[in-house]
C-alpha cells in the first residue's frame, strides 16, 4: 500500500505555538519561511520586540536583504537595494538615531531625493504607529539594509565621513563646549585679577616662548650642522612583487598644468598593470576636465568629487580614497613633478621597513629661478626644510609634519587612522599627528618631487595663512581631550611632534612683539616707561634672545639646505630672512582671522604662473618605462 505524501500544511499543535507575528515575518512566512524555523527561534526570542527578526537574520534564515524588503513593503515604503542610492547627507530628522537607526538623504539615479534608513528590528512597530499617524511621510521615505547604507554613506559623503564616526578628531567644530568654557572662565580670572597680575603674565608669556623658540632654534641648528640624507632602497623590487599602487591627485581650476601634470605622471617608471592615476575634479570643474582629458594615458581616469562636506583638497582625497584599489597610495598636487623612479623607490622602501612605517614623505623642491623676494626666500625655506630638518628628524626616528604632497602611504595605516579629514585646511600635519597617536612612525624617501613657488605677495599670503589656519585647528583638535592626550605624551615621537607644531605657532605669534621691544629699547623710547628697570630689562633679554636665535638658526638651515641641492644663497637672501618671518606672521594672525570667520574655507593657490624648465634638473630613469 502506497505511503501517503506527508502534508505541507503546518499540523494543529504546531500551528496553536507559533505566536502571532508582525507583519513584515507574516510576509516572509508567506514566501517560504519554515513555521518549524519560526517556532524555535519565537521560544529564544521571548516577548522582546523584534527579537524573533533578529534571530532570524543571526542564525542565516533570513537575509537583511529579505528582511527589510519584507518590511519596508508591510510600511507601504519603497525599498533600495544596495548600490541604487547615494548619501547626500546624514540628517537628525524624524526617525531619531536611537528610534531607528541613521537617516541619510539619499539620491536615487534617476535624481529623486529620498529620506534612507534602515531601521532596527525593535523600532518596526513605533515606525509603523508614526506611519499611520502621519501617511504623508510615505513620500519622502524609503528603506534600505545597514550595509546598504553604510557603502552608500561611504561612496556618497566622504565630506561627512570623519566628522561622523570621529567627531574628536574632526575639525568640523573649531572649540568644543568644553574648551570654550576653559577659556572663558581663564579670561574671567584674568579680567578680575584672580589668576595673574599683568606684570606676571608679560614675563610667563616672554618665558614660554622663548623656551618655545629655543626648542625650535635648537632642532634647527642641529639639522642644520649635520648632513642627513634620506636612505635609498637597499634592492629594487622586481616587477611580479611590485604592490598595486594608487596615486591620487586632486585639482581644482587647474587648466594651466594640466598637460605638464599627465606628461609627468605618465613618465613614472612603474608597472601599467599594477598602476592607477585618479584625477579627482570637483564635478563643475569643466575647464581643469576639458584640459585634462585629451592627455589621459594608460591607467589614468577622471574621478567627479560630489556629495557634501566643506570644498577642499582632503575631501576630494577621502573620495578617491574611497575608489582607490592599491596597497599603497600616493598624493601629488597639480603643479608637481615627481622623479620618475619615485613610486618603485617608494613600494621597495616599504618592502624594507617594519609594518609600523605608515607613510613615506618625498623631498620638495623648487625647480625655477626668479628675483622676486617670496619665491626666492620661498625657494630657501623649502630647501631647509625639506633636505636638512626633515631628514634629520627621519634618521633619528622622530615624526615630522608632513609636506601636502609627495606622500607615500600604506592603505591600512590611512584606514586605520581615519584618512583625511575634509574639515581641516592643512590636512598633511592633521593626518600626521593622527599617525603618530595610532602608534605609527614615518620616514623620508629619497626622491624628489619638483614643485612651483608662488610668485606673488597675494599667492604666498594665500597659501601660508591657510597653512597656519589649518595648524590652528590640528592643534585645537589635539587638545580637546587633555587626558588622554597626557597619557599619549608618554611616548617621546608625539611629545616632539607636537611641540615642534606648537612652537612654530607661537613663535609666529610672538616674534612681531619682540622686534617691536627690541626696537624700542635700541632707539631709547622704552626708557620712558613706567617699570623699565625690573619688567623692561626681563623681557628685553627674553625677547634679544629668542629673536637672534630663530633668525640664526633659519640662516644656517637655508644654507645647509641650499648647500644640499648645489646652491648657494645670497647674502642679500639671507639678509632678508627677518623680513620673511615678520610676512609669515602676518600671514599667521589673517589665519586667526580666517578661522574665526571662515574655518572651513579653501584658499586656493594659483599654478602654473612660473617659468619652469622643460626638464626636471638632473633625473635619470634608473630602468626603462614599462
Amino acid at each position: 500500500m502506497a505511503t501517503p505524501a506527508p502534508s505541507l500544511r503546518p499540523r494543529p499543535l504546531e500551528a496553536r505555538r507559533l505566536p502571532p507575528l508582525p507583519p513584515e515575518l507574516a510576509l516572509l512566512r508567506g514566501r517560504g519561511l519554515a513555521d518549524a524555523h519560526l517556532t524555535t527561534l519565537a521560544r529564544r526570542a521571548g516577548p522582546r520586540e523584534g527579537a524573533l527578526a533578529r534571530l532570524l537574520m543571526e542564525e542565516g534564515l533570513v537575509s537583511a536583504e529579505a528582511y527589510y524588503a519584507a518590511l519596508a513593503q508591510s510600511l507601504g515604503l519603497p525599498f533600495l537595494p544596495q548600490g541604487s542610492f547615494r548619501a547626500d547627507a546624514q540628517l537628525e530628522l524624524l526617525p531619531p538615531r536611537g528610534f531607528a537607526g541613521p537617516l541619510f538623504c539619499g539620491r536615487t539615479p534617476t535624481g529623486e531625493r529620498l529620506a534612507v534608513f534602515a531601521p532596527v528590528p525593535e523600532s518596526a512597530p513605533a515606525i509603523r504607529a508614526l506611519l499611520a499617524r502621519a501617511p504623508s511621510l510615505r513620500d519622502r521615505l524609503a528603506i534600505a539594509t545597514p550595509v546598504a547604507l553604510e557603502l552608500a554613506d561611504r561612496a556618497g559623503a566622504p565630506g561627512l565621513r570623519l566628522a561622523s564616526e570621529r567627531p574628536d578628531v574632526s575639525a568640523r567644530v573649531v572649540l568644543t563646549r568644553g574648551q570654550i568654557a576653559v577659556l572663558g572662565l581663564a579670561v574671567a580670572a584674568f579680567c578680575l585679577g584672580r589668576l595673574l597680575t599683568v606684570e606676571a603674565l608679560v614675563i610667563f608669556a616672554s618665558v614660554l616662548v622663548t623656551l618655545l623658540g629655543m626648542l625650535l632654534g635648537a632642532l634647527r641648528l642641529l639639522a642644520g650642522l649635520s648632513h642627513t640624507p634620506s636612505p635609498s632602497p637597499a634592492h629594487l623590487l622586481p616587477d611580479h612583487l611590485l604592490p598595486r599602487y594608487s596615486v591620487l591627485v586632486p585639482l581644482y581650476r587647474e587648466a594651466r598644468v594640466a598637460e605638464s601634470l599627465a606628461r609627468h605622471l605618465d613618465a613614472l617608471d612603474y608597472p601599467r598593470d599594477r598602476l592607477e592615476i585618479l584625477f579627482l575634479l570637483e564635478e563643475d570643474d569643466k575647464e581643469t576636465r576639458a584640459a585634462l582629458e585629451p592627455h589621459l594615458a594608460t591607467g589614468m581616469r577622471i574621478l567627479s568629487v560630489t556629495g557634501p562636506g566643506p570644498r577642499t583638497k582632503p575631501r576630494a582625497l577621502v573620495h578617491g580614497l574611497d575608489n582607490a584599489c592599491g596597497e599603497l597610495i600616493a598624493v601629488y598636487d597639480g603643479e608637481d613633478r615627481p622623479e620618475p623612479d619615485q613610486l618603485l623607490l617608494a613600494a621597495s622602501r616599504f618592502a624594507e621597513l617594519p609594518p609600523s612605517v605608515a607613510v613615506l614623505q618625498g623631498h620638495l623642491a623648487i625647480d625655477h629661478r626668479s628675483h622676486r623676494f617670496f619665491p626666492r626666500q620661498f625657494l630657501l625655506e623649502y630647501a631647509g626644510l625639506f633636505d636638512c630638518q626633515l631628514p634629520w628628524f627621519s634618521a633619528r626616528g622622530l615624526p615630522f609634519p608632513l609636506g601636502g604632497t609627495s606622500n607615500h602611504f600604506r592603505r591600512t595605516a590611512l584606514d586605520a587612522a581615519g584618512s583625511w579629514d575634509p574639515c581641516n585646511v592643512t590636512e598633511d600635519a592633521d593626518l600626521a599627528l593622527r599617525l603618530v597617536r595610532g602608534g605609527w612612525s614615518m620616514q623620508m624617501l629619497a626622491s624628489t618631487t619638483f614643485e612651483e613657488a608662488p610668485l606673488s605677495w597675494r599667492a604666498w599670503h594665500a597659501q601660508r595663512s591657510r597653512w597656519l589656519k589649518g595648524w590652528l585647528q590640528t592643534l585645537l583638535v589635539t587638545l580637546r581631550d587633555p587626558f588622554r592626550l597626557a597619557a599619549e605624551l608618554r611616548r617621546t615621537r608625539l611629545a616632539v611632534l607636537l611641540v615642534y607644531l606648537l612652537a612654530m605657532v607661537v613663535t609666529l605669534a610672538a616674534h612681531p612683539f619682540f622686534v617691536g621691544i627690541l626696537l624700542l629699547y635700541g632707539s631709547g623710547v622704552a626708557g620712558l616707561l613706567p617699570r623699565f628697570d625690573v619688567l623692561g630689562g626681563v623681557v628685553l633679554t627674553l625677547a634679544g634672545v629668542s629673536v637672534i636665535l630663530c633668525y640664526a638658526s633659519m640662516t644656517l638651515l637655508a644654507i645647509a639646505g641650499a648647500a644640499a641641492r648645489s646652491r648657494l644663497p645670497s647674502l642679500l637672501d639671507l639678509a632678508l630672512i627677518p623680513a620673511y618671518w615678520l610676512a609669515q606672521s602676518l600671514a599667521f594672525y589673517a589665519a586667526v582671522v580666517d578661522l574665526v570667520r571662515r574655518p572651513h574655507r579653501w584658499q586656493k593657490t594659483e599654478h602654473g604662473l612660473a617659468r619652469r624648465p622643460s626638464r626636471m634638473p638632473g633625473v635619470q630613469r634608473r630602468r626603462k618605462t614599462h
